[in-house]
């Protein structure tokens, strides 16, 4: 195991194998996974917390940026949604998630067939769909990679919380993109 890394291990979460964090470097390019150290459930769910400002930093400076008054509408929403996970995050009770039921979220895996883009001014609406959903298939993959790799229950199933959180994002984006971007008038 990597001597960097050390998910949860005060109560026995350790990766179940080897060569993950290549393999998630690979897959998100956006975190490393050796920046990871997490000791407890709070630092855990810190971490979770964390990442959600870094999301709302970066939708917000998209909106800032965005010189389309619908586009910076959308990214000034999606800083909502990230806000609203936060919340969620900072009155999470560790003791509930053992009886915590999840949402069956359908993944409707429109962004398997985008390219990733770059945020510029002048993106368009298309663009900052794109964007955004891609921003959180990666989100959804790092929760996925951690909860399949964690071996102790509530921590799994809290790595599982917030990656079906994020594809509820996800969803929320893709269902936007069918609706405004693929459907044909």
């Amino acid at each position: 195991m990597d001597s960097r890394v050390n998910l949860f291990c005060a109560s026995g979460c350790r990766p179940k194998h080897d060569g993950y964090v290549e393999q998630f470097n690979k897959q998100t390019q956006e975190v490393e996974m050796s920046t990871v150290s997490c000791s407890s459930m709070d630092d855990v769910i810190n971490f979770a917390i964390s990442r959600e400002e870094a999301a709302m930093d970066f939708y917000q400076k998209c909106a800032d940026r965005a010189r389309n008054p619908g586009i910076k509408k959308f990214f000034q929403e999606m800083v909502q949604e990230e806000e609203r996970h936060r919340a969620l995050l900072k009155d999470l009770n560790p003791m509930d998630l053992g009886t915590l039921t999840l949402d069956k979220v359908e993944d409707l895996r429109i962004s398997d067939y985008l390219v990733e883009v770059k945020f510029t001014e002048q993106v368009t609406y298309q663009e900052a769909l794109t964007l955004a959903m891609k921003k959180e298939e990666k989100a959804h993959a790092f929760y996925e990679a951690w909860k399949n790799k964690c071996m102790h229950e509530k921590t799994a199933k809290l790595f599982e919380m917030l990656a079906v959180e994020e594809l509820k994002h996800k969803r929320k984006i893709e269902t936007l993109y069918d609706e405004e971007i693929l459907t044909w008038d």
